[in-house]
């Protein structure tokens, strides 16, 4: 069974059962997460992917991260503090379904990931419920100092309240051979906003 062993030290809530985008200028730090410490890796294997932006002319192919279905977010596995939690919304085709939402300075931490250099970037869609601050995106790599510091790679918000796909942004995976383990932390901008997110999908170049 894979173990992920990070610290967290702010006060949360782990969601254990099926619960209930244009980017702003991404001034992340380019430098990769360099492995310090070895990382149990053996349950890592090829996902299933998928053309999910298609209908937006991204021909390019997707894998999620864990905690959703296609047009759903369900949060399994995810760790929610500071009042967020999976709400449910109509989404983008006035389909209703579940989101993560996120109120200024709430933040949702995903389950570990299996990614490797061929899994450069990410793509979600995100909607403005109130404010326009956005959501910062911040990645946290097993055996690495960013497991204890993650490293920010960007911030996503919509447009106004429409639901927004957002560019594709970084998310820096270290340049070692095989499997790496990621954690992506979402956090709400601003003092009064809220925000809504699904389909947080990771893109590998082997897809193409």
């Amino acid at each position: 069974m894979m173990q992920f062993l990070f610290s967290r030290r702010s006060r949360s809530i782990c969601l254990s059962g099926v619960l209930t985008a244009t980017v702003a200028a991404l001034g992340a730090s380019s430098a990769p997460a360099a492995a310090t410490t070895p990382v149990d890796t053996s349950a890592c294997s090829a996902p299933q992917l998928t053309q999910a932006f298609l209908p937006i002319h991204d021909s390019n192919w997707y894998t999620l991260v864990p905690g959703q279905a296609a047009g759903s977010f369900n949060g399994n596995g995810w760790t929610l503090s500071g009042g967020a939690q999976i709400a449910s919304s109509s989404l983008s085709g006035d389909a209703p379904s579940s989101v993560l939402d996120l109120p200024s300075g709430s933040s949702a931490i995903s389950p570990p990931m299996c990614v490797s250099t061929d899994f450069p970037t990410a793509r979600t869609m995100v909607r403005d419920v109130a404010g326009s601050e956005g959501v910062h995106i911040s990645v946290a790599y097993a055996g690495t100092k960013t497991a204890d510091q993650p490293q920010n790679v960007g911030q996503v918000h919509g447009k106004q309240s429409a639901w927004t796909a957002s560019n594709p942004f970084s998310v820096h995976p270290g340049n070692l051979p095989g499997w790496q383990l990621v954690q992506f932390t979402l956090t709400a901008g601003g003092k009064s906003s809220d925000f809504q997110i699904y389909n947080f999908w990771v893109d590998p170049r082997m897809g193409r």
